[in-house]
């Protein structure tokens, strides 16, 4: 294999890792936003509003990544069931953060959502790359 093989393979997976992450972004902002409305202004439970607010982000990044990051459309039902599983697994762990943050050590709720989330995220990417959005070549 010649060297312009790995350049090209090397930046079209940084481009879509930087997608992947400017989309998360927009994403990261629309979870915190909602969290903090649901629960910093109407006072619902933080697990509840932890659910609502994530599984709306989760279908924004899926569309997004969909069309724009990974350029996959086909499949859409199978490719989103995966997505969604995958963030699912990221939901509980970020759950359970959510809880030995707030309940046990005592940290803010939006900080402790903002960790959750960088945690989480990375984890999610590669899952997403190769199970959710990978195509034949």
């Amino acid at each position: 294999m010649n060297s312009n093989y790995f350049e090209k393979n090397i930046n079209s997976n940084l481009a879509k890792f930087i997608k992947y992450g400017l989309i998360g972004l927009i994403g990261l902002i629309l979870d915190m936003g909602l969290f903090y409305i649901l629960h910093k202004l109407l006072g619902v439970n933080y697990v509840l509003s932890n659910i609502v607010s994530s599984s709306t982000a989760i279908l924004h990044n899926f569309i997004l990544n969909s069309y724009f990051t990974f350029r996959v459309t086909d499949k859409k039902l199978q490719r989103f069931l995966s997505f969604y599983g995958i963030a699912l697994i990221g939901l509980v762990f970020s759950t359970l953060l959510l809880a030995l943050f707030i309940d046990i050590l005592g940290i803010d709720s939006m900080v402790s959502k903002l960790i959750s989330i960088f945690t989480i995220a990375i984890f999610q990417y590669f899952l997403n790359k190769k199970l959710t959005f990978q195509t034949k070549n």
